[in-house]
């Protein structure tokens, strides 16, 4: 059964909590526990001291725009807590304490809401017309109304308490337990109810939905007791999931949020769905559906060489998947290749963040085998929809990637990037996809395209007519600026793809900005080739790549430097320029300078050669 369960069978399914197996006992007993427990302890060294949180600390972001100075001390106190409940549950009895202390101070934080996600809620929606946040600030703020909005990390914060009075709850002091109850109550049981549907990520298509919905739903599954209260929650829950497997990812089971993205979303997704199929007896699977399998490849499709990923939009290049939720799609969707993504890999991740999601980091523990896998070989992959292609090649054994993104400009985490194309060899993109900017105060508001990591001038293309390609209206819904991938294949030998993408462009008098990329697989050798039309006299153009890499230039060629290979771009008649743009990557928090390299286009096509070859005394 895959459809959404009735209210009455889901009310008998419920009855059933008592009968699931003891998540303390398969803590216990697995055989992971003692070496993801040296990553928590090397990673959060310390538990006892609690990290403070105070006004000026929140109210930081408003006034500058960082996030780091609250959300680092808020992650660390959930890191502290994860790691003090499993050492408590495998016998270091002295954690009691701790665990107390953390959950009390928790408890105590004004709101679960980090700054940066607080302008939501019905209370500050409905007022009209929209209140303009200046200080002093006074009313309908979190700090100063009754909890009525859930985001990310509070749904979390919730989903963490829970767990954490689900496993050892009658150990604890009695009025600590029952704080948490109440805590849990008012931050996200009342909120949920009372307002669950009129907050934008319920039936939202990205990773939102699946956070907020799927750390709700287990809040509930471990602290309601009220069984009415409970299948009402759990109902909203399944039917938020219903539009997040819909409408989150494309038809093609890929997500335009990026693999970063589709790791997130699916965490707690995957733990409600697995205990709600224990609880039926197997009757309800949510993971096991031919949609799933779809959606469960889409990692492996992006995969360049694990953990890095094709990175389009605000995707990171580098993604460490949670083990035991991959794994477990792995195993319920039959898409073997997800398992051997995280082959190999020592933690879930390298920071406190990522112990912070502690139902998460139990799965980790209870889920991943701890086996060492060979990644799978990089594979050609085509998503019509999300609107990707990657064509794989090699040169000398060694795998070469040529792949572009088309799609459109207004999606949500989407960077102006429509027929953007990455070449990547030997670990490395030389051409790359620049990535993400710094998230800060207007990275989500109406100037996120003026940083230059999400419009047209860090991506590889031209500028027509002294102008850029366009960013979607209010992040997304139109898709008014677009491209599609209109032919793709094998022609003698050689891969190839054909991108248009003169509607991601403002300019009527442009009738034809075609891409056409293609890839010798024997050789690693890349041609793209441009051609533009215009209704009355030709716009002049300039063709542009970026690199992170060291860069020498001699007229028509470049020459791209990397660890073992070089990668030499010649355009006949090109004379190419470079932009150091020190100061944007700074800002920006990137290591290393992005260069830009740019020439003025003359005539109306454009052919760029892409020769890979061994540096000097290598192999």
């Amino acid at each position: 059964m895959t459809t959404r369960p009735t209210f009455s069978q889901l009310r008998e399914w419920l009855k059933a909590r008592g009968s699931l197996a003891s998540l303390r006992e398969q803590i216990r007993s697995a055989p992971i526990t003692p070496h993801m427990l040296d990553t928590m302890r090397s990673i959060v060294p310390d538990v006892i001291e609690i990290p403070m949180l105070h006004y000026t600390m929140y109210r930081e972001f408003e006034r500058t725009g960082e996030r780091p100075g609250y959300q680092n001390p808020y992650f660390l106190r959930r890191a502290k807590l994860a790691r003090a409940l499993v050492e408590y549950i495998m016998g270091d009895l002295t954690m009691l304490d701790p665990i107390q202390n953390l959950l009390w101070a928790i408890c105590e934080e004004t709101s679960w809401v980090i700054p940066a996600h607080e302008e939501q809620g019905p209370d500050y929606w409905d007022i009209r017309p929209p209140i303009q946040r200046t200080e002093p600030f006074g009313a309908h703020t979190a700090l100063t109304r009754e909890p009525d909005s859930i985001d990310l990390f509070a749904a979390e914060t919730g989903a963490a308490l829970a767990e954490t009075i689900y496993l050892i709850g009658d150990d604890l002091a009695p009025e600590v337990r029952q704080r948490v109850r109440a805590e849990v109550e008012r931050h996200i049981f009342k909120p949920y109810l009372a307002n669950g549907r009129k907050h934008w990520w319920f039936k939202g298509a990205l990773n939102w939905n699946g956070v907020c919905n799927g750390s709700v739903g287990l809040a509930f599954l471990r602290l309601e007791n009220d069984l009415q209260t409970l299948t009402e929650a759990l109902s909203m829950v399944l039917e938020g999931f219903e539009a997040y497997i819909a409408t989150g990812f494309e038809s093609d089971g890929g997500s335009i949020e990026g693999v970063g993205y589709w790791n997130y979303g699916l965490m707690y997704y995957t733990i409600v769905a697995e205990i709600l199929r224990a609880l039926s007896g197997g009757e309800y699977d949510l993971l096991s559906t031919e949609r799933m399998k779809a959606i469960a490849y889409y990692p492996v499709g992006m995969a360049l060489q694990a953990p890095m990923y094709l990175n389009f939009g605000d995707a990171p290049d580098t993604v460490m998947l949670a083990a035991g939720i991959a794994q477990r799609i792995a195993e319920c969707t039959g898409v073997s290749e997800l398992r051997a993504l995280v082959g190999g890999m020592r933690s879930p991740d390298e920071h406190s963040y990522s112990i912070a999601k502690l139902p998460v980091m139990l799965r980790q523990i209870i889920w991943w085998d701890g086996q060492e896998m060979p990644p799978p070989p990089p594979c050609d992959y085509f998503l019509p929809e999300v609107g990707v292609i990657k064509m794989v090649g090699a040169i000398h054994q060694t795998p070469v990637i040529l792949a572009a993104t088309a799609g459109h400009n207004d999606g949500h985490h989407s960077h102006v990037d429509v027929g953007s194309f990455v070449y990547h060899l030997d670990g490395e993109s030389l051409i790359p996809d620049a990535g993400r900017g710094k998230y800060s105060k207007e990275y989500f508001r109406s100037r996120r395209y003026e940083n230059l990591f999400n419009n047209a001038y860090s991506h590889n293309l031209p500028r027509i007519g002294g102008q850029m390609e366009q960013p979607g209206p209010e992040f997304g819904g139109v898709k008014r600026f677009r491209g599609e991938i209109i032919e793709h294949g094998e022609r003698e030998g050689i891969k190839f793809a054909v991108i248009d993408f003169h509607h991601a462009y403002d300019l009527p008098d442009l009738t034809l900005a075609r891409r056409t990329l293609s890839l010798n697989p024997q050789t690693g050798e890349a041609l793209i080739h441009d051609r533009f039309s215009f209704k009355g006299s030709p716009l002049p153009i300039e063709e542009a790549f970026v690199t992170w890499h060291k860069v020498s230039l001699q007229g028509d060629t470049v020459t791209i430097y990397g660890r073992h290979f070089i990668l030499t771009a010649q355009a006949e008649g090109a004379d190419f320029a470079v932009e150091y743009l020190e100061r944007e990557s700074r800002e920006n928090e990137r290591q290393g300078v992005l260069k830009r390299i740019s020439t003025q286009v003359n005539g109306s096509s454009f052919n760029l050669r892409l020769t890979p070859q061994r540096q000097a005394g290598e192999g």
